[in-house]
């Protein structure tokens, strides 16, 4: 940290600025990672459904659905 006064208060007012960006990403990061994770579940979700429907479909003789 620098010694005189004026340098110590820039450096203090820096890191805060510094500190609170590194917060925001953080906020962000957590954020995404958990619409990445919803992402996945719907997938998921999704797949199995089609799974299901295809098996439906194999079981249902032509033109009774």
């Amino acid at each position: 940290m620098p010694e005189d006064p004026i340098g110590q208060e820039m450096a203090r007012i820096i890191n805060e600025k510094l500190q609170r960006v590194i917060d925001r990403q953080t906020e962000h990061t957590v954020a995404l990672a958990n619409h990445t994770a919803s992402l996945d579940r719907l997938e998921k979700g999704q797949e199995e459904l089609k799974n299901l429907l295809l098996q439906v479909l194999a079981r249902e003789p032509k033109g009774h659905l």
